[in-house]
């Protein structure tokens, strides 16, 4: 432990006297272990405001140039990461502009094909840090009389979140990362066709904690592992999180292989569209 609770923060927090207080860590530490990614072969994906892929590693991997930052984990490893400024951003900027509420705009959503028959968005709303672009802008692209309806606006909306993420998905295979799974967290997790979109883009199973506060949660957890360090019963974070991290079994989403044919020529044309308009926004 690093410590224990003094007499003056037990009765200032009304907990117990003496109480072992563990390290902590940051958020997304901490929602790597309540996620249950502190093995290899596990990738975390949170779909929040920004959004942010990770996973553990025994050794340090940074590489600033594919923008994966070497963090260490909070179980006594490394915890490399890719942050994007826009996730669910995108989606409510949009949803926002068609005036629609959540269920209705995942019901547009659905009614698009994977691709969006050619619509992109890019979804630089408040600039972009992955990839490297402060001054971005968001953009709708690929318009035309044809497919130019909400429904495809809607679903590039979701498409473009998770473009990003890919991308920082081929920067973890290119460091030895062998991903065998993805744990969805955060408020995009909730959405049934945004599991989907997941799914097919990255070209793996998505699996959701039943816990919604996987932060919090994990923080519990590496309290447990250090408590049972302290009484002289050490486990490792490993089995933690194979005995307390449930999933949710009725929100596991397997790629759709026809799907994953379609993303993947949508992804290199998202790439082209990010490298040609990357140089407006310097």
């Amino acid at each position: 432990p690093s410590g224990f609770v003094s007499k003056e923060t037990a009765a200032w927090l009304g907990i117990p006297e003496g109480a072992p207080v563990s390290s902590g860590g940051g958020d997304n530490m901490m929602s790597a272990i309540g996620t249950g990614a502190v093995k290899s072969g596990t990738l975390t994906m949170s779909m929040g405001t920004s959004g942010t892929l990770y996973g553990f590693s025994d050794s340090s991997v940074s590489d600033p140039a594919e923008g994966i930052s070497g963090f260490c984990s909070s179980s006594g490893g490394y915890l490399p990461l890719l942050c994007t400024m826009n996730c669910t951003v995108a989606s409510e900027e949009i949803r926002t502009l068609l005036n629609l509420d959540v269920k209705e705009f995942d019901a547009e959503a659905e009614k698009s094909k994977p691709g969006c028959e050619g619509v992109f968005v890019l979804p630089f709303f408040n600039g972009e840090r992955t990839p490297n672009l402060p001054h971005g802008k968001a953009s709708i692209t690929g318009l035309t009389v044809a497919n130019c309806s909400r429904p495809n606006i809607a679903r590039a909306a979701l498409e473009s979140a998770v473009y990003s993420m890919r991308a920082g998905l081929d920067s973890f295979k290119k460091h030895g990362f062998k991903p065998k799974e993805l744990r969805l967290t955060g408020g995009g997790a909730k959405s049934k066709v945004w599991r989907q979109i997941a799914a097919d883009i990255m070209n793996l199973p998505v699996k959701v904690p039943v816990s919604p506060e996987a932060a919090a949660f994990g923080a519990a957890l590496q309290a447990l592992w250090c408590l049972k360090k302290l009484q002289g019963n050490p486990v490792s974070m490993e089995s933690l999180a194979e005995t307390h991290v449930a999933l949710d079994e009725s929100k596991t989403t397997l790629p759709d292989e026809k799907n994953v044919q379609e993303y993947s020529k949508a992804f290199e044309e998202y790439k082209i569209l990010v490298n040609q308009l990357s140089p407006l926004y310097k």
